[in-house]
C-alpha cells in the first residue's frame, strides 16, 4: 500500500484557496487536483506492506504528541519544477520547525527523507495536461497555515489522479517549546 504523512485543508480554507487560484486565471493546461484531495505532505512513505501501519501508526502518534503546532507561512502560486514545469503548487517558505518534523519522521519510519534542504512544504493544486506548460511565478495566495494534526492517507492512483483516503490522525499536542537539554 502506497502511503504518506500529511495534513488536509480544511473545506472554507480549501475553497477559499480554490476561488483565488481561480482569480489568477490558472490555464487550462493545468488539471486540478480536487479540491478534497489538497494537503501539505509531511512525509511520503513510500509502498508499504500492510501488515506494518500499526508500527507506522503507533510511531507517528509518539512523535506528534511532542510536537507543537507549526505555522506555514507565504503561500505563493508557482510551477514546479522551474525548468519544464508538470506541478502547479502553493509553495510556503521554508519552515525549521516543519523539515525537522519531516526527518524526525523520516528516521523513525525508515524513510529517506527528502534530499531538499530545507524542506519545502508546499500543496499540489494541479499537474500539467501535456509535455507543454508555461512557467508560473504567482502572487501569495495563502498568507498562514496551521499543521496541527498529522494524518497518515493511503494513495490510490485513479483515472482522474490519485486518492487520498485518511488512514488515522493525530494532533500535534506538545504546549510549550522543547528546553534545550530536554530529551524527547
Amino acid at each position: 500500500m502506497r502511503v504518506f504523512i500529511g495534513t488536509s485543508l480544511t473545506h472554507s480554507v480549501a475553497q477559499q484557496l480554490s476561488d483565488r487560484v481561480m482569480d489568477h486565471a490558472v490555464s487550462p493546461q493545468w488539471r486540478l487536483a480536487a479540491i478534497a484531495q489538497w494537503h501539505v505532505t509531511t512525509l511520503f512513505i513510500g509502498s508499504r506492506p500492510e501488515d506494518v501501519l500499526p508500527h507506522i501508526c503507533s510511531t507517528i502518534g509518539r512523535i506528534a504528541a511532542s510536537q507543537m503546532s507549526i505555522t506555514l507561512e507565504q503561500g505563493r502560486l508557482v510551477s514546479m519544477p522551474k525548468q519544464d514545469p508538470s506541478m502547479l503548487w502553493i509553495r510556503f517558505r521554508p519552515s525549521h520547525a516543519l523539515t525537522a518534523l519531516h526527518v524526525a519522521l523520516a528516521e523513525a519510519t525508515g524513510t529517506d527523507p527528502s534530499v531538499y534542504r530545507p524542506y519545502w512544504p508546499h500543496i499540489t493544486l494541479a499537474r500539467a495536461k501535456s509535455g507543454h506548460s508555461v512557467h508560473v511565478d504567482g502572487p501569495v495566495l495563502l498568507e498562514r497555515f496551521v499543521i496541527d494534526q498529522l494524518t497518515l492517507f493511503r494513495s490510490s492512483p485513479s483515472p482522474t489522479g490519485s486518492v487520498h483516503t485518511p488512514i488515522e490522525s493525530w494532533a500535534l499536542t506538545r504546549t510549550s517549546p522543547i528546553d534545550p537539554g530536554e530529551v524527547v
